[in-house]
């Protein structure tokens, strides 16, 4: 029995901490010298039963029973049904409490491990949505859990399946947030708050760098190649590091701001697929790292696109990134030319600004004011994001270690601060 038990604290001596894991233990330590073989043979002496009354009382074929017992005496309890238990419990006036600490105690290692399977693969169900996964090409299966299992461990270098809680992300949903009911959400952002940690800028945040820096962005947006590099690279400089992370399905986030190690983060996502809205929701998250920085040390995080109870300006962040990238007078005076592409091209130039920003703010101002829905028929003037996404967005959903997608991040960051 001793021998049983220092196989398990050897075999589990990177997960002491998990509570289940600890249950086991006191399974094991319950008894140094009684086995379910022995509790059974005592119980029997006591009550003067044979084999032949046992099997008969157990509904067993007597040479059925006798096998089984020399099984469980060689510490093969997992040959033993749990109806056979409940039987046993009630024949003797055990408890089931009691039984299932004695038959786990008696369990080989291997069917230890069998139940340590079942258990990992209840852990993946609950924490992960896998079809979403197998979407967005993440995993190849959603049935061989093994797999799974190393596929996750080894992207994020964790010792165990259940250290991803605690590793990944768990500041921000420990205290002050619930863990979202969107599994993909919720890894998105995990996957997100463990890139900033890893590239940890270390830059120092200066509010007053970052005012300075906000105005001078419009022009880069004209610049598709490498303005959204040069910004990215200007921010990061003034301790606000942004990525471009990949969609993923079933979510509905345009953007995200962080706080990790007390220093604000930004998340963009290609979700509309256009040029216009990656500048629009860099400007409508730097809005929350100005304004709403001090919140976010507190809540961890905000998400744009989708429903946020703990940031609610999220009208005057919009309105903050429209100011910044066109002024509602200029957009006031440009939009009786907007059936004339070289006019509003002309215009753009005139006050660089990339020519998208110009219809897509249109189109939105007439939806909100006036009800019309012109993004049908502008939004081939939108823009496409292709040029800029190759240069600024990770791809770490395709990388055997999202270790590999942070060295590539953070030399883009900093290559020419």
């Amino acid at each position: 029995m001793q021998n049983n038990i220092y196989i398990w604290q050897k075999y589990y001596s990177k997960m002491r901490n998990d509570s289940n894991i600890n249950d086991i233990y006191k399974f094991l330590e319950h008894s140094e010298t009684q086995s379910l073989f022995d509790l059974i043979s005592k119980k029997r002496e006591e009550m003067s039963l044979s084999n032949l009354q046992m099997s008969k009382i157990l509904d067993i074929d007597k040479s059925t029973f006798d096998r089984l017992l020399k099984k469980i005496e060689d510490g093969d309890s997992s040959s033993i049904d749990f109806f056979t238990i409940l039987k046993i419990c009630n024949l003797f006036g055990i408890e089931i409490q009691e039984i299932s600490e004695i038959y786990a105690s008696s369990l080989k290692p291997e069917s230890i491990g069998e139940l340590e399977q079942a258990r990992k693969a209840n852990y993946i169900i609950n924490q992960f949505d896998l079809k979403g996964l197998k979407d967005a090409g993440f995993i190849e299966s959603i049935t061989d859990f093994k797999q799974i299992e190393k596929r996750i461990v080894d992207f994020f270098r964790l010792d165990s399946i259940f250290q991803f809680n605690s590793e990944i992300g768990m500041a921000l949903f420990s205290r002050t947030k619930a863990n979202s009911q969107d599994k993909m959400r919720e890894f998105w952002v995990r996957s997100a708050f463990y890139q900033f940690e890893k590239i940890n800028n270390s830059n120092d945040y200066n509010r007053e760098t970052l005012l300075a820096i906000v105005p001078k962005i419009r022009p880069y947006t004209r610049f598709e190649e490498k303005g959204f590099l040069t910004v990215l690279q200007a921010l990061y400089n003034a301790g606000v590091t942004v990525i471009v992370q990949s969609y993923l399905s079933k979510t509905q986030v345009r953007g995200a701001t962080l706080a990790a190690k007390n220093k604000p983060c930004i998340v963009i996502t290609d979700f509309n697929k256009s040029y216009a809205t990656l500048w629009f929701a860099l400007l409508h998250e730097l809005y929350h790292v100005l304004y709403d920085f001090e919140e976010l040390k507190t809540w961890k995080y905000h998400l744009t696109g989708e429903n946020d109870i703990y940031l609610l300006r999220e009208d005057d962040a919009d309105y903050f990134a429209r100011e910044m990238l066109l002024p509602k007078e200029k957009l006031d005076f440009v939009k009786h030319l907007i059936n004339s592409p070289a006019l509003v091209a002309e215009y753009a130039e005139k006050n660089k600004v990339h020519p998208s920003i110009i219809y897509s703010f249109y189109c939105y101002e007439e939806k909100k004011q006036n009800g019309k829905d012109f993004y049908g028929l502008y939004q081939k003037y939108f823009g496409k994001p292709d040029k800029t996404l190759q240069v600024v967005k990770t791809h770490p959903w395709d990388k055997e270690s999202i270790y590999q997608e942070i060295e590539i991040v953070k030399k883009r960051l900093v290559t020419h601060n």
